[in-house]
């Protein structure tokens, strides 16, 4: 009798996931309809691998554009819970350039607006902190979330203050904010590029 093959583990298809992971996202365009759809296909991913945390990145946004605050935050805090435990240990770098990193750095930054949300200041300030270590270029923004943090604003009044910079093309608002609290509290230290 010839050689059997060895049993090869069931091997969660990354791509697959990326997929229904992106095709959830752009269902989300349709608001609470698509929502529908998007928890769909999440599922989908979940049933292939329950600690892929792109698919809970994707929970967060679904539930969020459900309206569904209490499953919003328990997926935030699972996302979180396994990208801990993916690193037990922080990386001296995690930048957002690889996208691999991008649902790690989004599952930190989500559970500091948690505890930010929920007057756990001191908490959200160090996760804060951490992302601007692991990610000095601070392609999320975290730079302008602590510095509203630090002078009693909340993520809608920051949103705000986006929104207005966008709209009129003049960020000069929170830049201000950013170079006047890290003058107080040294969060960021801006890359030279």
């Amino acid at each position: 009798m010839p050689p059997q093959p060895k049993q090869i583990k069931n091997i969660p298809d990354e791509s697959i996931m990326n997929d229904l992971y992106y095709d959830a996202m752009e269902c989300l365009e349709n608001g609470k309809s698509g929502g529908k759809q998007a928890l769909k296909l999440l599922e989908s991913a979940l049933k292939i691998d329950k600690d892929y945390v792109q698919t809970y990145i994707g929970l967060i946004s679904t539930y969020g554009v459900l309206g569904k605050k209490d499953k919003e935050s328990e997926m935030t805090k699972v996302a979180f819970e396994k990208t801990l435990k993916e690193f037990p240990k922080w990386p001296k770098r995690m930048e957002w350039g690889y996208l691999e990193n991008r649902a790690y750095l989004r599952a930190i930054q989500y559970m500091a607006d948690l505890y930010w949300d929920n007057g756990k200041d001191d908490k959200a300030i160090g996760l804060f902190r951490l992302l601007l270590k692991l990610n000095p270029n601070d392609n999320q923004g975290v730079r302008y979330e602590i510095a509203g943090l630090y002078v009693g604003l909340n993520g809608e009044d920051i949103n705000k203050m986006f929104d207005d910079g966008n709209k009129n093309q003049d960020w000069s608002t929170l830049n201000k904010l950013v170079f006047e609290q890290n003058k107080k509290h040294k969060f960021w230290k801006e890359p030279n590029y």
